[in-house]
């Protein structure tokens, strides 16, 4: 009896391990199975994991650096773009910005790296100390500008003033800022700032004047314009230059119709010199905006300041005018044969209400990009090319140019 319930026992047990094997091994395969399944979420997990691991350490590294003014980046992965396609490369970038914005307001970074030293001599400029003032904002974090340096290495020059032409500046680097409708002459110079619609590789750089304006007025008051009664007075200029003769003569021609008051220093017909040119030009249905001669690409602030105080300009300059300016807002006389026909247009709108305040409706500025020249990263680019290049590199212009020709002279 005792071997007889022995051996039912041991058949218990032994069926007993058979359904607990099979159960176990029923176990291991759904978790092979799922482990297959999921194999490649569990990768992705992986290098989530990894990611933001990584991101951390380059966020510390990036901090230290920045506290211990290292001027180097010892990151283990740039911007973190090694795994999975830039999983936190943004966030990264605005981490880092920020670190950065931080950190130089106190030059604690910015100081650290090595900046050029730039003696530079100044000479003749349009609003010297402006200028100035502005391409050092704009250099300050690649060079240290040190202007009129007793021997400069380079000289920055304008058309007003002959102390460029001094034998102590003929063998530096010369860079020629052009306000005037002067042509620019490439064998008198290294570098050139004109108007002029011409490329020339490095050596040149596009930039009107009139760039420079206040634009933000300009809507502002044609707004008020519409919204206010029809000016009555007719037309008004504040002139300086009293050697344009075409300008005069245009203005004589208009005074056939109407009188143009004139409140600057040449034909003064107001008992008075005007101060304030804006203030006089608001006051009026149409304005003088004439420079002093036609020229490629010669647009100063005449025309920006007749928007400015809400009048209908009345142009002569630049043909090309229209690649910044809307040609519906402003009167453009395209030289003596022009000036009847466009003296009868203006009266035309002069005595239409109706046509006045439709012209008045259009918007000035076709598209004012063209201010990020000079407060973007092209003018920028210009100056920081001419300053880090060797000198010997940087000079570019032929001396031989006078030599064989002894008749002509730099101006």
């Amino acid at each position: 009896m005792p071997k007889k319930s022995s051996n039912i026992k041991k058949k218990i047990t032994k069926k007993f391990n058979k359904k607990k094997f099979k159960k176990l091994k029923l176990k291991k395969h759904h978790i092979k199975k799922f482990l297959t399944k999921n194999k490649l979420k569990f990768i992705k997990l992986f290098i989530l994991i990894l990611n933001i691991i990584l991101l951390f350490i380059n966020i510390l590294l990036l901090f230290k650096n920045i506290q211990k003014n290292n001027n180097s980046y010892p990151l283990f992965f740039k911007n973190s773009d090694c795994f999975n396609m830039n999983l936190f490369k943004r966030a990264y970038q605005y981490i880092s910005t920020y670190l950065l914005n931080k950190y130089s307001s106190n030059n604690q970074y910015s100081n650290s790296i090595e900046k050029k030293v730039i003696k530079l001599k100044a000479t003749g400029l349009f609003d010297k100390r402006r200028n100035l003032k502005w391409l050092k904002e704009r250099l300050s974090d690649q060079f240290i500008l040190e202007y009129d340096a007793p021997n400069p290495d380079y000289i920055l020059f304008n058309c007003f003033s002959d102390e460029d032409l001094k034998p102590q500046y003929q063998n530096i680097i010369r860079i020629v800022v052009y306000t005037e409708s002067k042509i620019p002459d490439l064998n008198c110079a290294d570098y050139f700032i004109a108007h002029y619609h011409i490329n020339y590789l490095d050596r040149y750089f596009k930039m009107n004047i009139f760039f420079w304006e206040n634009f933000n007025e300009i809507d502002s008051k044609r707004f008020e314009v519409i919204n206010n009664p029809i000016r009555k007075k007719f037309c008004a200029a504040v002139i300086s230059n009293c050697e344009a003769k075409f300008r005069l003569d245009f203005i004589n021609k208009l005074n056939n119709y109407k009188k143009v008051d004139m409140g600057g220093i040449c034909y003064n017909n107001m008992n008075e010199r005007i101060k304030d040119k804006i203030n006089f030009l608001s006051e009026y249905k149409f304005s003088i905006a004439m420079e002093n001669s036609e020229g490629d690409g010669y647009v100063t602030e005449k025309i920006v300041d007749s928007f400015r105080a809400g009048t209908i300009p009345i142009y002569y300059g630049d043909y090309l005018i229209d690649e910044y300016i809307n040609p519906k807002t402003y009167i453009l006389i395209k030289g003596e044969k022009d000036i009847e026909k466009k003296i009868e247009y203006i009266k035309k709108i002069d005595n239409n209400d109706e046509l006045y305040m439709k012209i008045m409706k259009e918007k000035p500025i076709i598209d004012d990009k063209f201010i990020e020249k000079i407060d973007g990263k092209e003018i920028k680019e210009f100056f920081s090319n001419i300053f880090s290049q060797d000198k010997n590199k940087a000079y570019r212009r032929d001396d031989n140019f006078y030599k064989f020709n002894p008749d002509l002279v730099c101006q």
